[in-house]
This record gives structure tokens, sequence and C-alpha cells, in this order.
């Protein structure tokens, strides 16, 4: 079967940028900054969430500030069959510790992220995991992130985005139920009205916009966006971890200033482990890729020690917040 390739005209382009700024601003304010009428800038965004490339409307939230912690971990399968691996991920998928999961081509078959509030919930998760599947599995690495950054694309527009969303393990706060409440449901609906916010939460919509603003004043809320599948425009996702010869403030100031000027590159996380960051791009294909790694060698030389690439085939499973 030949995967069609979509190709959004500037006008979707621009429609695109603007939600990716922020994904809650209302249709007024889109069709103004594009130069469509609202009802224009209405269907553009229908057609674009029927043909696939938008998937989401989210709000980034920092999961450090509800005290949570990310735990990266990369898994390499052994005597293991299509029925097993399946079994693997099925389990994986229903575990309510992972909020990522992701199947890889490469030196690993799985990566996911663990979202857990203390290192006795990982261990939960590991032990429970290698009593069901420890014979099937070869090898895995498991990481602490201390930073995590996302740079807002600029859609191959001449005016690309700088704004990035950042999350570095600042003090947790106190919060209630409720708030936490809000957040799933405005995690993975940006765009919902705050009166159908409101019902569900049996509120009035004034307090629920009050608990947003204080939520934003917490810097629990970092912004919101979509999520888009690069995949039906003809792009490929990858994911390179570095290792550095010295990690100091000054070095990661500078590459992060690099990746955030860089349109293919979209994440940047700080790991604690035996990779120090990982980066996630998206790319045409492995020339580009090899491109710009290469270009990354040649700009920091002297720091970076060895790196290994895997290109994500399928996301799994994509939660933004815990289900514990």
């Amino acid at each position: 079967m030949v995967k069609i390739e979509l190709e959004p005209d500037k006008k979707d382009k621009r429609v695109l940028f603007e939600l990716e700024q922020d994904s809650r601003q209302p249709l007024q304010k889109i069709a103004k900054a594009v130069g469509l009428s609202k009802e224009a800038v209405f269907h553009r965004i229908k057609n674009l969430e029927k043909d696939g490339i938008i998937k989401k409307y989210i709000t980034e939230v920092d999961i450090y500030r509800l005290g949570f912690q990310y735990f990266p971990i990369l898994l390499k399968f052994q005597n293991s069959t299509a029925i097993i691996e399946n079994e693997i991920i099925d389990y994986l998928k229903k575990n309510k510790y992972v909020a990522w999961l992701a199947s890889c081509e490469g030196n690993w078959d799985i990566n996911l992220t663990i979202l857990a509030k203390s290192n006795y919930d990982l261990n939960l998760f590991l032990n429970e995991f290698q009593r069901k599947f420890s014979e099937y599995i070869a090898g895995k690495q498991i990481f602490i992130t201390s930073e995590i950054h996302y740079f807002k694309r600029g859609f191959w527009l001449d005016k690309p985005t700088t704004q990035t969303i950042s999350a570095s393990g600042e003090k947790s706060i106190e919060f209630g139920d409720i708030d936490l409440e809000l957040l799933k449901i405005i995690s993975e609906h940006s765009r919902m009205p705050l009166v159908e916010i409101a019902e569900r939460l049996n509120l009035s919509p004034k307090t629920v916009a009050y608990k947003i603003k204080n939520l934003e004043k917490q810097k629990v809320i970092q912004g919101s966006r979509i999520l888009v599948d690069f995949s039906k425009l003809g792009y490929k996702y990858y994911k390179v971890w570095l290792n550095f010869n010295n990690t100091d403030e000054n070095n990661w100031k500078k590459m992060y200033s690099y990746f955030k000027l860089n349109s293919n590159i979209i994440w940047a996380t700080k790991l604690i482990g035996v990779y120090d960051l990982s980066i996630e791009m998206e790319v045409k294909d492995i020339d580009e890729l090899r491109k710009i790694i290469k270009e990354i060698k040649e700009q920091f030389s002297s720091l970076i020690k060895n790196h290994e690439s895997l290109l994500i085939f399928e996301e799994v499973v994509l939660n933004y917040l815990p289900r514990v």
C-alpha cells in the first residue's frame, strides 16, 4: 500500500503556525493573523483534523511542579516472537506508570517513559515488569530527566518561531483533586470551551477560568500547542542520544541555543544516566538526519564523545499527565 503524503498550502501552514504558538487562542485571532475569515479558518482546521495532520490540541504541563518525575527507559528484546512482543507492548500500554511508549528501529526495540513520584514507584513498575518478561529482555537502560525543552515549530514559513516550553524540576506545589482533573482535561483538549470544562467538573466557567489563570501563574501550565502527525507530511521521527566529555552549564547553554534555531529539532532532554542528552527531530530521510548529526558534531566536536540514533516508527502511548 502506497502511503500518500499531504502538502498543506501556505494558508494551512499559517494556521498550523498560529495553533502551535497557542492552541487555545480563539478563531477570530487566528483569522486575523492568517488573513482569512473566521469561517475559512474553521473549515481549514477541520480539514487538517480530518486528514490526520492535527491529532490533538495540547496544554503543556510541568509535571515536576506536581511532584512527578520522568524516567526514560530503553529496552532490547531477546528470544521473542511477534506474539510475545505484542504482549509486552500491550502490557505497557495498560500500565498506569507509562507516559510514553514507542517502537524503535536501531540498537533498541522499545523506548518508554515512566511517570512516577519516586524511586519507589519506579521500582514497583520495574519489579513487576521483570517478573513477567525478564527472559525476553536482553538489555535495558534507565535514565532520570533533569530538564525538558520543547521547541515550537515554524512550519516552513519565513518567520520561524523561537518559542520554547521548558520544565526543569522546580519545587513542587500543593494542588487539589479538582486542579488535577482540570489539567487532565485541558492537557489533551486545550481548545475545549470553558463552559464544557465547567460542566465536566461541576464548576462555573468563571471558577474554571480562575483556576487556569492560577495554574499559569504557578508555572504548572507552560503553554499550549498542537500535536501534529508529521508522517502524513512525509517526515520521519528520530531520537538521538548523546554523550559528552564536558557537561558544564555553559556548554549546555551553547548547545541549547543551537538546537533552538534548528527547525528539525523539536525536543532536547537533559539526562542522568549512560547518555547526557537526547534530542528528537523530524527529518525527510536518513540523509537529512546524517547531515544534522554531522553539523552538531562539527559545531561541538570537543564536547561530543559518542552518539546513537533510533528511528521511532510508532508512538503507542502518549499521556501528558499521570494515571496514578
